[in-house]
């Protein structure tokens, strides 16, 4: 009886203490928040999987109410290595992890897809997603995140196939910035010239006198004619060549990825509160 009662409680200390341990036996959706219905749960799973085919990456999705202690980003990083999930060497994939525990939302990026989706990108994902999250529209707000993997995904691999021609959304969106900074730039310099040179006008004009009649406009001395003549005799160009501009918003892809690390292993990606 007395063994019985000792195996018991050490079954019971066991499954109050396990870790999920985590595989791919329901399709790409670990709904244990149940947010999802089971039509949704599929409807996600087969989205995924098309897209997955596409783009070489797993792309998966996570929801729970405990995240054990650990922030959102580090628990579906490792439920993505306890999984064993990620195609290729480089174990690519992509986890979206809503914790309804915090109301935190990320998303978790390994392998090619640190490269793929940069700082740049996962801020205009998270933006897109963010207000279905907001409205509890789980489901909408998921297949949003979708069109956005294929979206840049896609994106990525074009400019690949050819860079020097290619130009990404990043590329354009810092030069829309730049030209914006110049704009103002511009706008606050010559402001402040004009305002020095109205003030050295109103300074210069504090002595004058006033006259009614045109002696203002006469010298001390009188008037004096002068003859004056212009030779053209030779003229010498000068070439310069102008460097291009190879700075990193012409060359890169998507600027900067920020990363973390569990277990050793590198992971990007972002997200917050919703």
């Amino acid at each position: 009886m007395k063994k019985i009662k000792i195996c018991f409680l050490t079954i019971c200390m066991i499954l109050c203490f396990a870790v999920p341990v985590w595989a791919r036996t329901e399709g790409n959706v670990f709904d244990q928040a149940k947010l999802f219905t089971t039509q949704q749960q599929q409807d996600l799973t087969e989205q995924a999987k098309a897209l997955s085919e596409k783009l070489g990456l797993d792309i998966l999705f996570l929801t729970t109410t405990d995240t054990q202690g650990v922030s959102a980003k580090e628990y579906a990083a490792q439920f993505f290595i306890d999984g064993d999930f990620g195609f290729g060497e480089t174990k690519s994939g992509v986890v979206f992890v809503i914790d309804m525990q915090e109301h935190d939302a990320q998303i978790v990026t390994s392998g090619e897809a640190i490269e793929i989706y940069t700082d740049y990108y996962i801020s205009e994902m998270w933006d897109n997603v963010k207000p279905y999250l907001s409205d509890g529209a789980y489901h909408e707000g998921m297949t949003v995140f979708l069109e956005d993997v294929e979206k840049y995904g896609l994106a990525y691999q074009a400019y690949l196939e050819d860079p020097e021609h290619t130009v990404s959304e990043y590329q354009v969106a810092q030069k829309q910035n730049k030209t914006l900074l110049y704009m103002g730039l511009a706008v606050v310099i010559s402001l402040a010239v004009a305002g020095v040179c109205v003030f050295g006008m109103k300074q210069g004009h504090k002595n004058v006198k006033p006259y009614t009649d045109g002696r203002a406009y006469l010298k001390d001395n009188g008037m004096h004619m002068t003859n004056s003549q212009d030779r053209f005799l030779t003229t010498h160009t000068i070439r310069t060549r102008i460097q291009k501009d190879n700075d990193d918003d012409h060359s890169s892809w998507g600027g900067d990825s920020s990363t973390f690390q569990v277990d050793n292993r590198d992971f990007g990606g972002g997200g917050g509160k919703f």
